[in-house]
């Protein structure tokens, strides 16, 4: 039987018909990759509880990984170049027989288990050595596959981010309908990228619940263009922290009516995410793990930001500047009686109550800040 063009899950068949024994393929990380579907060997032996949930799951579960662990079984896999077998009595798993799957480098890419209760016969043992080259390949071509499609979506991400009419082309490319929406995950640690694992499970998400979203990691964040308004990416955006774990936070740009104006939008959630609201490194406001915000809510906060970008370089001609030094050289507190003042939008008597000082104090004091900022 020739099974050098068959994909995995037809591998995992072929493998099952020839070794006559239920077969899964596994990743490094015990992720199910493939599995035998319900031919003469699974109706004629035992499926037993680890290759039930394992399959469910789509992964080994905890308790069987620990087992094998345990048992010394995944460090035999990694070094040996032979058929492991494996029989933990009572553990509800009957005996397996497992190889290595390995690229021409020597890499483990993963490995082929087969359920054998009866014991592996030598006739099994060489077929499931046999097929390990093979399967080795069709790894390396699933990788190579999934590679190219996520630099492909990649690139649309990059040109969609661009704007412009290379975002037009990228969005007629992908289907994505208007108007839209970009969204930006990110760790609410600013200098810390977003777990792989996390970001594959947002982009899987999106892929679930909003078919027509681009998604993809770019740099430490992934940014992502759904279809809709703000408020229907952000319901997206909940939905998902309300699945996953972790220090996360999405930013949520504008909704824009042109596919040309989506680096708009992009724009707009990537300054939410760095905001002092969403990102606990800044002076917090809000900080949260896992959190939502749109420009809107943290629109202050947007703003502030930009004008901090803008000044980028120019500080030491700031207002802020020479209110610090002022204050420095006076002893005096102008720079706290503006920021009171701001921060109570401007309210003389408010922001008075809160420095403890009469309001005519206050207004004495923000006409000699004026003055000494420039501003006046």
């Amino acid at each position: 039987m020739d099974l050098r063009d068959e994909d995995l899950t037809s591998l995992a068949n072929s493998l099952a018909e020839l070794v006559g024994a239920p077969i899964t393929i596994e990743d490094p990380q015990s992720s199910v990759l493939a599995y035998s579907h319900s031919l003469e060997a699974d109706r004629s032996q035992a499926v037993d509880d680890a290759r039930i949930t394992t399959i469910l799951g789509r992964q080994v579960p905890p308790h069987y990984r620990a087992l094998l662990d345990d048992a010394g079984v995944y460090a035999q896999i990694a070094r040996s170049h032979d058929v492991v077998t494996v029989d933990l009595p009572g553990s509800g798993m009957t005996q397996r027989a497992i190889v290595a799957v390995r690229d021409d480098t020597g890499t483990l890419l993963g490995s082929v288990w087969a359920a054998v209760p009866s014991g592996l016969t030598d006739a099994q043992r060489q077929t499931l050595l046999a097929g390990a080259p093979v399967v080795a390949r069709g790894l390396v071509r699933e990788r190579q596959r999934a590679d190219s499609s996520r630099r492909r979506t990649v690139e649309v991400v990059e040109a969609l981010l661009r704007g412009g009419d290379d975002a037009a082309q990228a969005a007629r490319s992908v289907g994505l309908r208007m108007p839209c929406t970009a969204l930006v995950l990110a760790s609410d640690r600013a200098r810390d990228s977003v777990p792989a694992h996390r970001a594959g499970a947002f982009v899987l998400h999106l892929a679930a619940v909003a078919p027509s979203a681009t998604a993809a990691q770019v740099d430490e964040v992934v940014y992502a263009v759904v279809s809709g308004d703000e408020a229907g990416a952000s319901r997206l955006a909940r939905d998902f922290l309300a699945r996953t774990r972790g220090p996360l936070v999405i930013g949520v740009g504008r909704t824009v009516d042109t596919a040309e104006a989506i680096d708009v939008s992009a724009r707009d959630a990537d300054a939410v995410r760095r905001t002092p609201g969403a990102v606990p490194g800044a002076p917090p406001r809000r900080g949260r793990t896992g959190v939502v915000e749109t420009v809107r809510g943290v629109l202050a906060d947007v703003v502030a930001l930009r004008a901090s970008d803008a000044l980028a370089g120019y500080e030491e001609f700031s207002p802020l500047s020479s209110l610090e030094r002022f204050d420095a050289e006076h002893h005096a507190d102008l720079l706290e009686s503006a920021r009171a003042y701001l921060a109570h939008g401007g309210d003389v008597a408010a922001a008075a109550a809160a420095l403890h000082v009469h309001p005519n104090t206050l207004r004495n004091r923000l006409r000699r800040a004026s003055q000494a900022g420039g501003v006046g």
